[in-house]
């Protein structure tokens, strides 16, 4: 069956010759402390990165859900599998079932294997300590591959011991929904309490810079990763498409009868608020708080906050890892124009995406009542330029705009710092040369670039790659406590974390109270839960774009059919206009096809076809 696989060579899990590794067996691996290390090792390629933004790395480790969920767009074919569609029997980016179980197992072996060994000369010694942070630590990547299965498939067999491969008996039913969060919360606890683990990646509160971190380990979990982990299952547990609001759900049940989801539990949110809290409180004491870049006179600098925050380690990063497609030529070549040596022009930023950015003074640009103009031209102080240099001549859709969006999108006419020019997305300028090596909706990603990575020489900047960061537990506490209670004291707690995202960010703040339309620091919210909700939801879109949550958001929401990015057309800017006249104006790009089964991805047909006991999703059999 799918959940018996046999023991890969040593030398995948090693890298060891295939010499030594024919002649290894587990008794022999788990009596070095070099192969254990190695083995222990390996257990951290069950982590995703999503700066591998695209189809660089098409898995399902990757950051393909950026463009999966309509924020990205890409050259040539595209997302075709949001355009054709798939199959249970051609379902994309499936290595995280079959992937995962196989490092859940591998860990769940070095769990019962692993040993202090070695004297006090031996270069790869492990003591007892070692030990015992390891095995936290390999506890906390089993929880945290079943929340990844989770995210996608909802819930999923658990394999709570060690399986003989032998066993052709071995037939997993799913867990249901419960099931699968109390095992994850209760590893997670497990690990928390076991006081194995650091308790922060901040190891010198008196340090500035580098120095302040322990970098070295940047990808091995602490306790504020641990919480981090176990407030995010409990968000996902509580959101619709896992509690109850995704009604062909509630009719899947195993082969038994036993049905695996339940209708909505209100004290799930409560259960997230909590575990929100806990993380918070452990990050304050951790000395964890928002990026912000501050001016000589103590005032917030958003321009400088909100790029700086992408460009080195700081105390926002809760989790992160050194596995970044930032650190060398794959996105930087993906987001500079062909004309840049060996750039590729392939990743644009959707219509919809620049749509979503609020206007400087907070509002959306469909309020009436906002700066937003779709026609005439305009210099625009773009604060990515160095020294803030004044774009000439830009379409008024991209002035006054928030410092994110300034940060997140290359546009017609923005500066490109290392050609020394404008970016010029024309038909036939330099930019566009009308084939796939030229953004095909008018945009390219600038987020997480830096203006001096050069591809020609290969000068790159070190770069880490978010996991969590403190602005998206911050969103997440305020969807929590909205959700949770519907008062007007809890829609203000919510608020007040929505504003400290929103200040950092340099536009207006939200209140529940009455405020004139003009008011230069406040804009009203109506005392109600679906307001708030909204005005999460929005801020979320905008902070935590093309950082890879987006896909999970939307679906955990169940707003999929309301959002036309995903339904139907795509627009963007006109790439086949010579000139002004014709490039502005608002042109299908592409057209994509989303279907209700997609809600959870589908498990495989010849893994459906190996277990008996293994039901499928909705509307995928």
């Amino acid at each position: 069956c799918f959940l018996t696989l046999a023991l890969t060579g040593c030398s995948d899990y090693l890298d060891v010759s295939d010499e030594v590794a024919e002649n290894l067996t587990l008794d022999e691996v788990f009596d070095n402390p070099n192969y254990m290390r190695r083995w222990h090792g390996n257990l951290f390629n069950s982590i995703s990165e999503y700066s591998s933004i695209g189809k660089n790395k098409a898995n399902g480790f990757s950051g393909v859900w950026v463009s999966m969920c309509g924020e990205t767009t890409l050259s040539g074919v595209g997302m075709s599998e949001m355009i054709s569609g798939f199959t249970s029997a051609n379902a994309p980016f499936q290595q995280r079932w079959k992937d995962l179980y196989q490092y859940i197992r591998d860990a769940n072996i070095f769990l019962e294997r692993v040993n202090p060994k070695g004297n006090i000369n031996d270069q790869y010694q492990l003591t007892e300590a070692d030990v015992k942070r390891m095995k936290a630590e390999a506890k906390y990547l089993i929880a945290y591959s079943y929340f990844s299965l989770f995210e996608l498939y909802g819930p999923v067999p658990i394999l709570d011991e060690l399986a003989d491969p032998e066993d052709k008996g071995l037939d997993y039913a799913r867990a249901s929904v419960d099931e699968t969060v109390e095992y994850i919360d209760n590893l997670l606890k497990e690990v928390i309490e076991s006081g194995d683990l650091p308790e922060s990646i901040i190891q010198n509160h008196s340090a500035t810079g580098n120095d302040r971190y322990n970098l070295n380990e940047i990808v091995r979990p602490t306790v504020t990763a641990a919480k981090a982990l176990r407030a995010k299952l409990w968000v996902y547990a509580a959101s619709p498409l896992f509690n109850g609001g995704y009604k062909e759900s509630l009719d899947v049940a195993n082969t038994d009868g036993k049905k695996i989801f339940a209708s909505y539990n209100a004290n799930r949110w409560i259960t997230a608020k909590s575990r929100l809290e806990d993380l918070l409180n452990n990050a304050e004491q951790n000395k964890h708080t928002l990026f912000t870049v501050y001016n000589t006179d103590g005032s917030i600098n958003p321009d400088e906050s909100v790029y700086q925050l992408f460009q080195n380690y700081n105390d926002e990063i809760l989790w992160a890892t050194g596995d970044n497609l930032w650190n060398g030529s794959t996105m930087e070549q993906n987001t500079n124009p062909r004309d840049c040596y060996t750039g590729w022009g392939y990743l644009g930023v959707s219509q919809d995406l620049v749509d979503a950015f609020f206007v400087k003074d907070g509002l959306t640009i469909d309020d009436p009542g906002s700066l937003y103009k779709e026609d005439g031209f305009t210099d625009v102080v773009n604060p990515c330029n160095e020294n803030k240099r004044v774009d000439t001549n830009v379409f008024n859709m991209y002035a006054n705009r928030e410092p994110r969006f300034y940060t997140t999108v290359s546009y017609n006419g923005s500066w490109y710092a290392l050609a020394g020019r404008k970016y010029e997305f024309f038909k036939n300028q330099k930019d566009n040369d009308y084939t796939h090596d030229a953004p095909q909706n008018g945009y390219l990603v600038r987020k997480k670039v830096y203006p001096q990575d050069n591809p020609k020489n290969g000068s790159y900047k070190w770069r880490q790659m978010f996991l969590y960061r403190l602005s998206a537990s911050f969103l997440d506490y305020a969807e929590a406590i909205n959700e949770a209670y519907d008062n007007k004291v809890s829609r203000e707690e919510a608020l007040k974390y929505v504003n400290k995202v929103r200040e950092r960010a340099g536009v207006r703040q939200y209140t529940l109270n009455t405020v004139s339309l003009d008011d230069p620091k406040y804009i009203h919210v109506d005392d109600n839960q679906l307001a708030v909700r909204e005005v999460v939801r929005m801020e979320r879109r905008v902070e935590l774009c093309c950082e890879g949550s987006r896909w999970s958001d939307i679906r955990r929401w169940r707003i999929v059919e309301s959002l036309p990015e995903m339904c139907g057309d795509d627009y963007g800017m006109n790439y086949g206009g010579t000139n002004s006249n014709e490039f502005y104006k608002r042109t299908v790009f592409q057209t994509r096809v989303w279907k209700r089964a997609m809600y959870w991805m589908p498990v495989y047909f010849e893994e459906i076809n190996k277990n008996p006991n293994l039901v499928q999703a909705p509307f995928w059999n």
